[in-house]
């Protein structure tokens, strides 16, 4: 049988692998045991990268495709001219170089800009515009869950029959850490003692509405006089004035915020463990990892109950239907009061995390470029 080449667009795996990074990284760790032995995969990167960092075998080339232009100029002047021995390319971040004539699949993630108000007049003018000619000219879009085949469908026009849902997901590693000794140590590295604790993961983009979230917060400290604090892991992308905001509504000593970069994703699994809540009280989501790292390591989850979310948890988690700051405390109250919710939630997690594996999606990705290849 001929050799098969799959090209594979890792400009975003160099720096922090929040996101698209992760993805790229677990798919290409579970497509080297998945992998024809007629099968190579040549992974373009703009900087040096060190193929054994997540254990790749010789089925992997490396191409550095070194140069001064970046982002979507890279991708369009200089991996569209050397990327042509692939027999496929794979693009895993919504958008494809469009003077590509090769075959291609892309992955569009979500088609969150159809939420009023989360991003800038010029992300329509630019990112959107980008995303939906790259859904159009490419040969497969791969998306993670139902409803977000129905947006790329409906917003992109771009025909159900060339849309395959690939649910994403997290590694066997994620699971609940039981050792209190090492969620005792979490609780003080990350909040400075030991305090139980809320947590919530991700950018602190628009839709994710994390002001809601502290305002909720501070009406369950103002109700009930919790000893929780609130951990709001990830970067403020927007700087939103948040120390200010809690020094307003009077928890500037319950809440945290951490950015942390992480060498290895799964230093992160304590703190999922050691939650007593996991809240993400979000507009719109394609997809989400964090929930899904959050099941499976055991949290008891409170987020929205709509949409590609309410897909994902399916009754496994405390869904409200509108992620306003009364809704959310109402919630989080319900949960935290509530000892055997909490347990039940935990359970349900815990099974249902077990349906969205990154090694399920390595795979489904893997048959899709397969198929576009053999086409």
């Amino acid at each position: 049988m001929s050799e098969t080449t799959y090209g594979f667009n890792a400009l975003r795996l160099t720096g922090e692998r929040f996101g698209i990074g992760r993805y790229i990284e677990y798919v290409l760790k579970h497509w080297d045991t998945m992998l024809l032995p007629h099968e190579r995969v040549t992974v373009y990167v703009r900087e040096p990268w060190d193929k054994s960092s997540i254990g790749l075998s010789d089925a992997f080339d490396v191409r550095v495709l070194d140069s001064r232009l970046k982002g979507v100029w890279w991708e369009n002047l200089v991996l569209a001219r050397r990327s042509h021995e692939a027999d496929v390319l794979f693009c895993p971040s919504y958008t494809v170089p469009l003077r590509y004539r090769g075959k291609l699949v892309v992955a569009t993630h979500s088609v969150n800009e159809i939420v009023s108000g989360t991003h800038s007049w010029w992300y329509h003018l630019s990112y959107r515009q980008r995303n939906k000619i790259s859904a159009r000219r490419a040969d497969a879009v791969i998306v993670p869950t139902q409803s977000a085949k129905a947006d790329v469908e409906r917003i992109y026009g771009i025909d159900p029959q060339k849309i395959d849902v690939v649910p994403e997901g997290v590694d066997d590693d994620f699971a609940p850490i039981e050792d209190e000794r090492v969620l005792a140590e979490t609780r003080v590295r990350y909040l400075g003692d030991d305090s139980p604790y809320i947590l919530f993961v991700g950018k602190f983009s628009q839709r994710r509405n994390i002001p809601a979230l502290v305002t909720a917060f501070a009406d369950v400290k103002r109700r009930n006089d919790l000893p929780h604090k609130l951990l709001l892991l990830g970067k403020n992308v927007h700087d939103l004035p948040l120390k200010q905001m809690a020094a307003e509504l009077g928890v500037a000593d319950s809440v945290v915020e951490v950015d942390v970069a992480f060498s290895d994703h799964r230093q992160i699994i304590p703190v999922y463990s050691g939650a007593d809540l996991f809240v993400h009280p979000t507009a719109y989501e394609g997809f989400s990892l964090t929930i899904c790292e959050a099941m499976a390591c055991g949290a008891p989850v409170i987020t929205v109950g709509r949409g590609a979310v309410a897909e994902i948890v399916d009754g496994a988690a405390l869904t409200v239907d509108e992620p306003t700051p009364a809704k959310l405390a109402d919630a989080i109250l319900t949960a935290l009061g509530d000892p055997e919710l909490r347990a039940s939630l935990r359970r349900k997690a815990l099974a249902r995390s077990k349906l969205f594996r990154f090694s399920q999606c390595a795979r489904g990705t893997l048959e899709v470029l397969r198929r576009v290849a053999a086409s």
